[in-house]
C-alpha cells in the first residue's frame, strides 16, 4: 500500500485529543456489553482493542507532555509520536477483513443446536485467538509489509504535524456490508410485487429474512446512513480510528443477523425464539412465518423443531 499518496497531515493535539474519545467510546462500549464481550472472538478482539488504544492514548500522551526524556537508554522525542500513530494506521487498517472473516467463522460454526454452554476453556482460546492476531499482523508490519515512518522534514524536537493515512480495508468492508443490506431492504420491500413473488429459498426463508433485517436496521439504522455518508463524499478517514468497538459491534449485529437468518431458513419455525447480541432482537414466530410466508399454503411442520443453543448470540 502506498501510504504516501493518500496520506493526511494532523496536528499532535489533535491526535491525542481523537484518541482520547475513541478510547473513551471503547469503554464506554465495552462495560455496557461487559456480560457479552467475553462468549464470542469478536467481543474478546473488542476487548484487546479497548486496551491497546488505552495505550497507545497514555504512551502518545506521556511523550507528548514530556517532550524529550530518556527512559531504559532510550530517547523519546515528538518523532515517535507520529512513529507510534503510523505504526497504529498501518496495523489497524491490515486487521478489517481477518477479523470479519475470523468472526463470521466463530459465529458459523457456533450456530447449530445442541452446542455445551460456553466453557472456560473457549473464553480462553478466544482471548489466545484475538492475541494471535495482533501478534501475526504486528509480525507482517515489521517483517515482510517493508513499511517505513515517514515523519518529513525537519528536527524531530520541533515536529507539530504527523502524516497518518487512511485504511482500503475499511471501506472495502463497508461497501460490501452496506450493498448486502440495501439488496436486502429492496428485497423485502420488492418481493411480494415480483411476477413469481419470492422464490429464492421459499416463502418462509424470505420472511425471515424480512424479520432479520427489521430489528438490525432499526437498531443501526444511524449507523448505515453515517457510513453511506462516508462513502458518497469519499471521505478518508485515518486508519487508527476507523477500527473502534462500534464498528465491531455493527459487524458483529451483521453477521449474527445473516447468519440467524441462513440458520432458520433450513428450518420449519415451531416456536417463538427471541435471539440477541446486545443490541439487536430478533424475533422470530411460527405463527407469523406461516401467516406471512405464502397465504393459503400449508402451515410448517412443529413435530420436530430441532432444540436451539441461544449462547453463540451474545457478542
Amino acid at each position: 500500500m502506498d501510504t504516501h499518496a493518500v496520506a493526511m497531515d494532523n496536528s499532535i493535539p489533535s491526535l491525542l485529543l481523537v484518541l482520547g474519545i475513541k478510547s473513551l467510546l471503547n469503554w464506554t462500549v465495552v462495560l455496557g456489553q461487559r456480560q457479552h464481550m467475553v462468549r464470542s472472538f469478536l467481543g474478546s478482539f473488542c476487548i484487546s482493542l479497548a486496551l491497546v488504544d488505552s495505550l497507545l492514548t497514555l504512551a502518545v500522551s506521556a511523550i507528548y507532555g514530556l517532550e524529550d526524556f530518556r527512559l531504559l537508554g532510550l530517547r523519546f522525542t515528538r518523532y515517535h509520536i507520529c512513529l507510534l500513530v503510523q505504526i497504529a494506521c498501518f496495523t489497524y487498517g491490515l486487521l478489517h477483513w481477518p477479523v470479519f472473516f475470523l468472526a463470521g467463522l466463530d459465529h458459523y460454526w457456533t450456530l447449530w443446536p445442541g452446542r455445551h454452554p460456553l466453557r472456560w476453556t473457549r473464553r480462553l482460546a478466544y482471548a489466545w485467538a484475538a492475541c494471535a492476531v495482533w501478534a501475526a499482523t504486528l509480525f507482517y508490519v515489521f517483517a515482510a509489509s517493508g513499511f517505513r515512518p515517514d515523519t518529513g522534514e525537519g528536527s524531530h524536537l520541533l515536529l507539530r504535524r504527523c502524516l497518518v493515512f487512511p485504511s482500503p480495508q475499511s471501506t472495502q468492508v463497508s461497501s460490501v456490508l452496506l450493498l448486502t443490506v440495501g439488496c436486502t431492504l429492496l428485497y423485502c420491500s420488492l418481493g411480494p410485487l415480483l411476477p413469481d413473488g419470492p422464490r429464492a429459498g421459499g416463502p418462509l426463508s424470505w420472511h425471515v429474512l424480512c424479520l432479520t433485517i427489521e430489528p438490525f436496521l432499526s437498531t443501526w439504522a444511524p449507523f448505515v446512513i453515517f457510513q453511506m455518508a462516508l462513502l458518497l463524499v469519499w471521505a478518508d478517514v485515518p486508519a487508527y480510528l476507523d477500527m473502534n468497538v462500534p464498528w465491531l459491534c455493527f459487524l458483529n449485529s451483521f453477521l449474527v443477523g445473516a447468519l440467524s437468518w441462513k440458520r432458520f431458513g433450513a428450518f420449519r419455525l415451531g416456536r417463538t425464539s427471541s435471539l440477541t447480541d446486545g443490541f439487536c432482537d430478533w424475533h422470530f414466530s411460527s405463527d407469523s412465518a406461516g401467516a406471512n410466508s405464502s397465504g393459503g399454503g400449508k402451515a410448517p411442520n412443529t413435530s420436530k423443531t430441532p432444540a436451539l443453543d441461544e449462547s453463540w448470540l451474545t457478542l
